[in-house]
């Protein structure tokens, strides 16, 4: 009787380690995923992912435990005329789990060919009109936001109320703001950058893609309409030391920091 709702847990676990593995497998990297509010079958990147975890953890369990409930058979596949481990099954099976370990690992084909695969399936998924400024931008704040497009929490605020968004306060993240309004934290951001561009104050430079970590530093202080000195003083208050020459990337790489987290700096933020 035992023999029997431990293979049907393992089934089932099995069943459900393929679904997840499979969404996991070919859906949007997690940037987009995230700031697009990517869903499949109605859950989120975050519910599959706990959905693989915690189905994989009971796989194990059942797996660990239906070895035990057989373990006789399993001493009879690995044994062979000359004794333990020399059964042809064992030899056969070990080789081959062995030779797409390494396969994979060393990235040949056709594990490498299935890799990309999965890569380009995730890769064909819309993206958004306007890529997330920096990782994980959905967690940011709008004040935080406001900062990187170079307005005052409270025009932030103000722009997203005007466009018909409910916001409590600046300190709301725009995931939550984009769950209280039924939308995506990309529409949140697009929303402003839109605003924000429309009102004379460009901030395409501050775009992923537009090359902002190849911006020489005097360059970046000049399209953010801050003074040169006052940038490398609000930088040497951070404790970084930078040229006016040096590029973003160079900078931020010297100190572990992004180039985003350096505009941040320059405009004064934490």
């Amino acid at each position: 009787m035992l023999r029997k709702y431990v293979s049907l847990f393992l089934l089932y676990s099995l069943l459900l380690m393929a679904l997840t593995g499979t969404v996991l497998f070919t859906m949007p990297h997690g940037r987009v995923a995230y700031w697009t509010g990517w869903r499949f079958l109605g859950l989120d990147k975050d519910q599959w992912d706990n959905l693989h975890i915690i189905f994989g953890f009971l796989m194990v369990f059942f797996g660990i435990w239906h070895v035990a409930l057989n373990w006789r058979s399993i001493v009879n596949y690995l044994k062979g005329k000359a004794g333990l481990f020399t059964s042809k099954e064992f030899l056969v099976t070990t080789f081959i789990v062995f030779l797409v370990g390494t396969g994979t690992l060393l990235n040949v084909s056709p594990f490498k060919n299935f890799i990309d695969f999965g890569e380009k399936i995730r890769n064909s998924w819309p993206k958004p009109k306007i890529m997330p400024p920096a990782p994980h931008a959905e967690l940011f704040s709008l004040k935080r936001v406001a900062q990187l497009l170079g307005i005052t929490p409270q025009q932030a605020l103000n722009i997203l109320k005007s466009k018909g968004l409910k916001v409590s306060s600046t300190d709301e993240a725009l995931k939550e703001i984009a769950a209280r309004n039924g939308t995506t934290p990309a529409r949140v951001y697009e929303i402003l950058s839109e605003s924000v561009h429309s009102g004379g104050k460009s901030s395409s430079f501050l775009q992923p893609g537009s090359g902002l970590g190849r911006i020489t530093l005097k360059d970046v202080c000049r399209k953010l309409n801050i003074p040169l000195q006052m940038c490398l003083s609000n930088l040497q208050s951070r404790g970084i030391s930078a040229k006016p020459d040096e590029t973003l990337r160079e900078i931020a790489f010297r100190n572990n920091l992004y180039p985003y987290q350096l505009i941040e700096i320059l405009q004064g933020g934490k």
